[in-house]
């Protein structure tokens, strides 16, 4: 068994231990810019969301800003969800180990893109929606996992597009299901609807990340 794990390739990884451990200065700023500008764009769809709900809809202003933040949730991770499958589909899967690691530089706009989104979410989350404490707790955690990605050298690019980009297509029925728990009347009125919601979530975080996920996982881990 454990004849078969890998083996430190010392020409491999040698070269890599001279390589600065974090992006240059131009890089972080230039990946600080575009975390500003994701914050800035959903934010302004987030509002015109929550202007639409209030005017459009009639909705009182806490159950205007809930529905707002399912609808950004949704549309930022439908976003991210369906441009990761893109990408994800054309990446070399037999790329090299060294560009594995250190590689693929315009990959790290799916890390930059979840540091924004998470920054967005968390001060809305608990200023406007009640966002609960295990909810904040992910946001943060996501935003420290994928700043590895955005400032370390050794990034892991290659594999951001799955991690921060296809993972997300489940979240797309999440975000429905959630709307139907915050409106409980939805819930009695279709109760069909409800339930094919929660078999799509279910089915879809099972596919993504479970089934797809794990061989994707392990070949990052070795």
């Amino acid at each position: 068994m454990l004849s078969s794990l890998p083996v430190y390739d010392a020409d491999v990884f040698g070269p890599m231990h001279s390589l600065p451990a974090f992006t240059s200065e131009a890089e972080n700023e230039n990946s600080i810019r575009f975390i500003l500008r994701v914050i800035g764009i959903i934010t302004v769809v987030n509002l015109a969301l929550v202007l639409l709900m209030k005017y459009l809809f009639n909705a009182p202003g806490k159950a205007a800003w809930k529905a707002s933040y399912q609808v950004t949730n949704l549309l930022t991770n439908a976003t991210l969800g369906l441009y990761g499958i893109h990408v994800h589909l054309n990446l070399d899967s037999n790329e090299s180990l060294e560009n594995k690691i250190h590689g693929y530089p315009q990959m790290k706009s799916f890390a930059l893109g979840q540091m924004g989104y998470q920054l967005w979410a968390i001060p809305v989350g608990i200023l406007c929606v009640e966002e609960t404490a295990l909810m904040l707790v992910h946001h943060v955690a996501v935003i420290c996992v994928a700043s590895t990605s955005a400032f370390l050298t050794a990034g892991f690019r290659y594999y951001n597009p799955y991690f921060y980009g296809v993972i997300e297509i489940s979240s797309v029925p999440l975000s429905v299901m959630n709307s139907f728990k915050n409106n409980k009347d939805w819930i009695i009125r279709y109760p069909q609807a409800y339930s094919l919601v929660r078999f799509i979530f279910s089915a879809s975080f099972l596919i993504f990340r479970v089934i797809l996920w794990t061989p994707f996982y392990i070949d990052y881990l070795v």
